[in-house]
């Protein structure tokens, strides 16, 4: 199974921080064997962004690290399909979160978040 990855679970989960929730945590882990996570380019963005805040200890650099040296890991361009799908979404979410659940939807993958507004809005699959 696919899945796409908010920005929190991705940093929670390369951090091994414990606010990841046990299955968040097995949803990355069963990709190790079967699956892939799909990290949109605006997650890497908002991570470039916070890291150099000095928001999260892990840094950019480190991120994409992991995510290249990772076999299960797939990064995800914003191009014009996402743009339209992200587009047509009508729940009430802000930009980032619209653009992380268009990669969802345009994937048809689950989504790893802990954003209640997402999961509340119904219009992608979600773990948590």
């Amino acid at each position: 199974m696919d899945y796409v990855t908010d920005t929190h679970s991705l940093v929670w989960y390369f951090t091994d921080d414990n606010r990841l929730s046990s299955n968040a945590l097995k949803a990355f882990h069963s990709s190790e064997s079967e699956g892939t996570v799909i990290v949109p380019a605006v997650v890497l963005a908002e991570i470039m962004f916070i890291a150099k805040k000095g928001k999260i200890t892990l840094s950019f650099q480190e991120t994409l690290k992991r995510i290249e040296d990772s076999g299960n890991f797939e990064v995800a361009s914003l191009n014009a399909e996402i743009l339209r799908i992200a587009d047509k979404i009508e729940a009430d979410l802000e930009m980032h979160d619209r653009l992380i659940a268009a990669t969802a939807l345009h994937y048809d993958a689950a989504l790893i978040t802990k954003d209640e507004a997402i999961s509340l809005s119904g219009i992608v699959s979600t773990i948590w």
